[in-house]
């Protein structure tokens, strides 16, 4: 029997699925929401001029298609916000997780980690290479003198690079080897604005050799896992200072799974973290609102997935009652299924009209049938969107 992939003239693929965390180039796509990517485009390109960099909140159902948005930003960014002022984004994507103890130190850690150590210490490198003197260059960077002497012993390879790191990351370091590296504290036993700043710094770094650092941080619902009062005041500070104005250096996109923004994480709803970040900048994905939105949506992945020219073709040849942007559905079967999808706004989902038309696709191929009809779309619908 033919392969599902050459049936159905998919481009490349297996499936009818995107996922840009298994298929990089899938982070291109973003269907059947028009209004809601240009908004996403211009807040982007306005954050370089005030505050400087991006800091969005982006919140929605589950299956709304959250992390396709931070990767579809991140492809935005990587593609067509090439230059800021000579600069480059750097951009980081991370989906975090948080449990019932964890603080600021963790947060911060799974950031540093997620750059990673060769990250910065090229940095340093190219600043000290670019810099008549590298011990006054790092210190321009941060009125922390122990953050600027951590940095400094990145350039080099050896274990007190390596203890720089671990203490840049707050993995802790015993009373020793602080002493060894000429640092005073601990940075993962200081306070959650010192830990911000230790990152602001990296940012600061970044901007001196031309790169603009932007984390792209998924899952951030996990952040209701956190009980412990102290831990969660920690995390509070932690962001709220990432948000302040002073902050041009690290930028941050942050998805999270919430209905409404009462539902979003007590931390990121606070006032003082939503007047930093401004209410222009948390935004929603909801669901496609009306039949002609799951319509637009259907078309453009349809289209985008398969080879156009392949179906075309097997159109030709087999007589079939479909087009580009409708094929692998019959007319009747296509309308059918937008129909499904919008019986219960809530339901529909990108998550679920995606998993819809690969099911309808998988029963249709099973069944050695050219098109999806409506009797398939009659035994697969009703599952996917009760």
């Amino acid at each position: 029997m033919e392969s599902f992939s050459n049936w159905f003239c998919l481009n490349s693929r297996s499936n009818f699925t995107i996922d840009a965390q298994i298929n990089q180039s899938d982070a291109q796509y973003y269907f059947g929401r028009h209004d809601t990517k240009l908004r996403l485009q211009k807040q982007v390109r306005r954050a370089f001029i005030d505050p400087g960099v991006p800091k969005m909140m982006i919140y929605g159902p589950y299956g709304s298609g959250k992390t396709q948005t931070l990767f579809y930003l991140y492809h935005f960014l990587q593609n067509e916000v090439q230059v800021i002022d000579g600069s480059r984004p750097h951009l980081v994507y991370i989906p975090v997780e948080m449990q019932e103890r964890s603080k600021a130190s963790n947060l911060h850690m799974q950031l540093m980690q997620a750059l990673g150590k060769e990250t910065v210490s090229g940095w340093v490198r190219k600043l000290f290479e670019t810099s008549p003197n590298l011990d006054a260059a790092l210190n321009q960077l941060t009125s922390d003198v122990n953050v600027a002497i951590a940095l400094r012993e990145l350039r080099a390879p050896g274990e007190a690079s390596f203890a720089a790191w671990r203490w840049l990351t707050c993995q802790g370091l015993a009373a020793k080897d602080l002493s060894q590296l000429g640092l005073t504290a601990d940075l993962s036993t200081s306070g959650s604005k010192d830990m911000a700043e230790a990152l602001v710094a990296v940012g600061h770094l970044a901007k001196k050799v031309n790169q603009v650092l932007i984390f792209l941080i998924d899952e951030m619902e996990s952040l209701q896992n956190v009980r412990a009062g102290d831990a969660a005041e920690s995390i509070h500070l932690y962001v709220r200072n990432l948000a302040e104005k002073k902050n041009s250096f690290v930028g941050f996109l942050i998805g999270f799974k919430a209905d409404v923004p009462d539902d979003a994480p007590e931390i990121l709803r606070r006032s003082d973290v939503m007047s930093r970040v401004g209410n222009q900048n948390f935004l929603d994905i909801p669901p496609l609102p009306a039949v002609s939105d799951v319509k637009t949506f259907m078309k453009e992945l349809l289209k985008n997935l398969t080879d156009e020219e392949k179906v075309k073709a097997r159109i030709a040849e087999s007589g079939l009652d479909t087009e580009v942007g409708m094929f692998p559905f019959d007319s009747v079967a296509f309308e059918q299924l937008a129909d499904y999808a919008t019986q219960d706004i809530t339901r529909a989902l990108p998550r679920n009209i995606i998993n819809a038309i690969n099911e309808c696709a998988i029963q249709a191929w099973d069944e050695e049938k050219a098109l999806i009809d409506a009797t398939i779309v009659d035994a697969v619908a009703p599952f996917i969107f009760q």
